[in-house]
């Protein structure tokens, strides 16, 4: 199955702290891990805010409630560092959601969360054994889950004589746009998509390139 198509998201006109994309989960991901008897059941799951990333975590616990700890990491938003939080659920401080949110953070995934219910087996693992556990746990059930990209940018409106089209077009392919609508009329009228690091220059490079033909209009977000 071909990977799914990459969203594009607007975002603010100053974005000093906003990277250019960002990779998140696609599809939900699980995976079973036994460790001395123990066993460990992983879910991650694609959350675009706390609200979905505690949905994720009660369907979890409602679904296994004869287990012992439901342990949980997210990491959410689409700043350089998100928001991050984990609940040990009653292991040893440190040993369960902190495995899980390491995980996500090597995956450098955002908007997303990990679940891990554990059985106890009756053997304690010690805290290096749980946390071992809990973080190949979590890394199993991201390996099952598909990616999808998220590109961070602005969205300007073009409207210009069909001869400009090629200037313009070299305007956005040299800072990495691309045209995400366009109509024919008298004029040719383009929405256009810049990643975030390229924006800031775009409107004025447009207008010196055409002489003051075309100044392109910031839309806000949607």
């Amino acid at each position: 199955m071909a990977p799914p198509a990459s969203p594009i998201l607007p975002g603010p006109p100053d974005p000093p702290d906003l990277p250019d994309k960002l990779l998140t989960l696609a599809t939900r991901g699980t995976a079973e891990l036994r460790v001395q008897r123990s066993r460990f059941l992983a879910w991650a799951a694609p959350a675009a805010d706390q609200e979905q990333a505690r949905a994720v975590i009660a369907e979890a616990a409602r679904q296994h409630h004869d287990a012992r700890h439901v342990c949980w990491a997210w990491r959410l938003g689409h700043l350089r560092q998100p928001r991050e939080n984990r609940n040990d659920a009653g292991e040893p401080s440190g040993t369960a959601g902190e495995p899980i949110l390491a995980a996500l953070r090597r995956a450098d995934l955002v908007d997303c969360v990990g679940v891990v219910v554990r059985w106890f087996g009756g053997v304690k693992l010690g805290t290096g054994g749980l946390a071992r556990a809990y973080g190949d746990a979590m890394e199993a059930a991201l390996a099952a889950a598909a990616r999808r990209e998220i590109l961070l940018g602005r969205r300007f409106t073009l409207r210009f004589p069909y001869p400009l089209q090629k200037t313009l077009l070299r305007q956005l392919e040299t800072r990495g746009g691309r045209v995400i609508d366009e109509r024919w009329a008298v004029d040719v009228a383009w929405t256009v998509w810049l990643p975030h690091s390229r924006a800031a220059g775009f409107p004025a490079a447009v207008v010196e390139a055409t002489g003051g033909a075309v100044t392109p209009a910031a839309l806000p977000d949607a």
